[in-house]
C-alpha cells in the first residue's frame, strides 16, 4: 500500500524544499511561482525552526 504525504504540510514542504543539498528544487519552484522575466539563480537556505522554550510554546 503506498501513502502520499501532502506538501501542504509543513514538514514535508520543507523535506521537499528545504534540502541544502538540493537548492535547484526550491530555485525551481520560485521560479514557476514567481512567472517574472528575470529567474532566480540561487537561494540561501536557513534553518528556521524555532525550539520551544516553555510547555505553553
Amino acid at each position: 500500500m503506498t501513502y502520499l504525504l501532502s506538501p501542504k504540510v509543513d514538514f514535508v514542504f520543507k523535506r521537499i524544499f528545504g534540502n541544502e543539498k538540493h537548492p535547484d528544487i526550491l530555485i525551481s519552484f520560485l521560479n514557476a511561482v514567481m512567472k517574472s522575466k528575470d529567474s532566480i539563480e540561487s537561494v540561501e537556505i536557513r534553518n528556521s525552526d524555532i525550539d520551544k522554550i516553555s510547555i505553553q510554546d
